[in-house]
């Protein structure tokens, strides 16, 4: 069983803002470890809860956020941040409230985005974006799905190097249409120092597109920072097989990395 509570946190942003979030709590004696879960540019979804529940069921504490709402925002291309950055300190703030929890291992906390959240679980992994806010400290394994490969170390904002020392698993459709190359993940990783590659694995998930963990109908949007960043229409699909694999590598995925209960 688990316990589901609505919380309000602290961002670390310059200017107060509280950020809501969806608390699951498994009912297992003891401090667990927790995964916070970010979503895209659309929003919260019932794609976070299609994770929270798997990774409960294994004896981690979830906490999905809602990085919309208290800024205003709708969603999509025109109704998301600026900056994926901005929005860091929504996560470290997230992460000081559910370490500082009594249920929660604090030594445990990883992170898992999606689309524009993935983004951010990318940057939570360098040492520029991690420093500022934890210093020596720093997420246990960070799980980045459909992170928009083809704009790191290419575009000003998405610097991915000089890692912190935790594995970081990047999952990626192989239809996406924001980097219209099955292999995006793997060219990514392949750029790397041999110091930063040695902490990072990808899989891909066939015949998936942008958004393949989102239940619903099919639908093309426009964003653009699609079809490599030429903008223009994209594909976004849900495939059952490919949210099911990737839900059981978020468990085995964290399990390996930071335990269970």
């Amino acid at each position: 069983m688990t316990s589901l509570h609505y919380v309000a946190l602290p961002s670390l942003h310059e200017s107060p803002l509280s950020i809501a979030g969806r608390l699951r709590v498994p009912e297992i004696e003891g401090r667990l470890p927790a995964v916070i879960l970010l979503h895209g540019s659309a929003g919260p979804s019932a794609r976070e809860g299609g994770y929270a529940e798997p990774l409960n069921a294994a004896g981690f504490i979830t906490l999905e956020l809602d990085q919309w709402s208290p800024r205003g925002l709708v969603g999509g291309a025109e109704g998301r941040p600026r900056t994926v950055v901005e929005t860091l300190p929504d996560l470290y703030g997230a992460r000081a409230w559910l370490a500082a929890h009594p249920r929660v291992d604090a030594a445990r906390i990883g992170v898992i985005g999606f689309s524009f959240g993935a983004v951010a679980t990318m940057l939570a992994a360098t040492h520029a974006q991690n420093d500022p806010f934890l210093g020596d400290a720093h997420f246990a394994a960070l799980m980045p799905v459909y992170p928009i490969c083809h704009l790191y170390n290419r575009v000003r904002g998405f610097e991915f190097g000089d890692l912190v020392d935790a594995p970081v698993l990047i999952v990626t459709g192989a239809l996406d249409g924001y980097d219209n190359d099955p292999k995006a993940g793997e060219t990514l990783v392949a750029s790397l120092s041999d110091a930063d590659r040695a902490k990072v694995r990808t899989e891909v998930m066939a015949e998936a597109h942008h958004g393949f963990d989102m239940p619903g109908e099919a639908r093309q949007v426009q964003d653009p920072a699609g079809n490599r960043g030429q903008g223009g229409l994209l594909t976004m699909a849900y495939n059952a097989q490919a949210a099911a694999r990737s839900h059981r590598l978020a468990v085995s995925f964290f399990s390996e990395a930071m335990g269970s209960s």
